[in-house]
């Protein structure tokens, strides 16, 4: 009898054990959720740059060495933007929070990347990866709202 408890306890624990979530994979899920987040806020911003952008360039005179500035740099974030929202990768197995088809930050042609067959570990790398990416581009776009601001005055 002290025997089959003994087999029932281990049993009981193993089970346990096999039911909780990888904790690399939850965290690389956080970081994903965290990284949507950010882009919440960064897509109106891209969309305000680039329309600043247009009204810059479809003027009918020679722009500023400023202006001209200003609409190379944008261009160059508007770059790394599209190269952030086509390659991001899901989490497998993890939703994460306002991004389901309802409630988008962004386009629903949206492709959530391409999908990798990768270690937990390895996960949690990409999506520091993520996230890291567009807190930078997040910073760019601040960047080139200040670079507007000087130009308009």
């Amino acid at each position: 009898m002290k025997q089959l408890l003994i087999l029932l306890g281990f049993l009981s624990m193993v089970a346990c054990q096999s039911s909780t979530p990888d904790q690399a994979l939850q965290e690389a899920a956080d970081l994903h959720n965290k990284a949507i987040q950010v882009e919440k806020k960064v897509k109106p911003q891209m969309d305000q740059l680039s329309q600043l952008k247009n009204a810059l360039a479809v003027q009918q005179r020679t722009l500023t060495e400023s202006e001209q500035s200003f609409v190379d740099y944008v261009t160059q974030i508007e770059t790394l933007y599209r190269y952030w929202e086509e390659n991001h990768v899901e989490v497998p197995g993890y939703g994460h929070e306002g991004h389901d088809h309802h409630d988008h930050a962004h386009d629903h042609d949206h492709d959530h990347g391409p999908a990798l067959e990768l270690s937990s570990e390895d996960m949690l790398i990409v999506q520091r990866e993520f996230r890291d990416s567009i807190l930078q581009i997040e910073k760019y776009t601040q960047t080139a709202l200040g670079m507007f601001e000087n130009i308009a005055q």
